[in-house]
């Protein structure tokens, strides 16, 4: 009796065990924090704050027919905009540091789901210097963000950290309205933008020039120029249904007088001009430029370093795209990059010194 009753015991023990696993498996399969699976039951909004973790899942799942990518200066765009100027359905596609491979990678990806409307790429000079390499597997990444099946889900489905912190704080966010909606991945609350901030990323005062710095040789560097240039192209020529605008954004002048410094302006013109030259060659690609807006460059606290600016540079950058201000045609690209030369000569030897006297 006493060993039937422990075996008995021990069946329900394992029961017990297995259906506190079965639990937190469906759990976590329900809410899904990071989309893995489905979109967001119950009527709840998508929070989308984790663009690591929840892009692969959401590139898969979710319902769209155009995308907004970029680097993190693209996370605080509103898209809700976009689908209201332009009748679409976007979702946001970010990449810490914004590389054009691994920004394809994710395109591609959504590609496979079917021809996409619009492209709205936000698009960094630095990314142009990148890896042609996708990096967003192996290292720390796990990697069942990147397969459609189940069978490796383990580490996810079994999850301490997913059960207690990421699927209430997902709860609260959707309640509270917190990167919903068009602000997905908007990293914006909370941080302090201006002048003494941005000037922390620079230590402008403490360079002393002893006349013009000399410009370093790239030439190593245009032949992984042109291979992102050729990455982008092929793209574009790969999809003539689909409309590619690129934005590109407006670092300030701490990075352009940085680059003075540095020797690296006429690397960082190649980079821009090799691939606006190139681009503006497909009818079914518009390109704007917000570089030259010295407004926005030399005023420091529009920034909160030497290259992410405030909310209300993503806005403007959108309102104008939609009125078709700062669209470079191919006639026209000449003069911009003259003007944007004028700016960085300007930027290095009078506006920067309003700042560092």
């Amino acid at each position: 009796m006493d060993g039937n009753r422990k075996k008995k015991g021990l069946r329900r023990l394992l029961l017990f065990i297995a259906a506190e696993f079965l639990l937190a498996a469906l759990t976590v399969w329900m809410f899904d924090p990071f989309y893995q699976y489905h979109g967001p039951f119950f009527g709840m909004e998508a929070v989308l704050n984790d663009r690591d973790n929840q892009m692969p899942g959401t590139v898969r799942n979710f319902s769209y027919d155009s995308v907004l990518m970029g680097s993190s200066v693209a996370e605080n765009f509103d898209s809700s905009f976009l689908d209201g100027t332009y009748g679409c359905r976007t979702l946001k596609i970010i990449r810490a540091s914004g590389s054009v491979a691994d920004l394809l990678y994710y395109l591609e990806m959504a590609q496979e789901r079917g021809e996409l409307r619009n492209v709205f790429w936000c698009l960094d000079i630095p990314a142009l210097e990148a890896s042609t390499e996708v990096t967003l597997k192996g290292g720390d990444t796990p990697g069942y963000l990147h397969t459609a099946g189940i069978l490796d889900d383990l580490p996810y489905l079994f999850n301490k950290e997913i059960l207690l912190e990421r699927i209430p704080a997902m709860l609260a966010y959707s309640h509270a309205g917190i990167n919903t909606g068009g602000h997905a991945y908007d990293w914006s609350r909370g941080k302090e933008f201006g002048a003494a901030q941005a000037m922390r990323a620079y230590d402008r005062a403490g360079i002393v020039l002893e006349g013009e710095p000399p410009d370093r040789d790239f030439s190593d560097k245009k032949g992984l120029i042109g291979d992102n240039v050729a990455l982008l192209t092929e793209q574009v020529s790969s999809h003539p249904e689909t409309t590619y605008r690129f934005l590109i954004p407006p670092f300030s002048m701490l990075w352009w007088d940085c680059a003075y410094v540095n020797g690296e302006l006429e690397e960082r013109f190649y980079a821009l001009d090799s691939a606006v030259t190139a681009l503006l060659r497909f009818e079914n690609v518009e390109v704007y430029c917000f570089q030259q807006e010295d407004w926005i460059v030399c005023d420091l606290d529009n920034y909160m370093d030497m290259v992410h600016y405030g909310p209300e540079v993503n806005q403007y950058m959108l309102e104008r795209m939609a009125a078709c201000g700062n669209r470079v045609e191919p006639e026209d690209w000449e003069a911009v990059l003259a003007q944007l030369r004028e700016l960085a000569r300007r930027i290095s030897q009078e506006e920067i010194y309003r700042y560092y006297p």
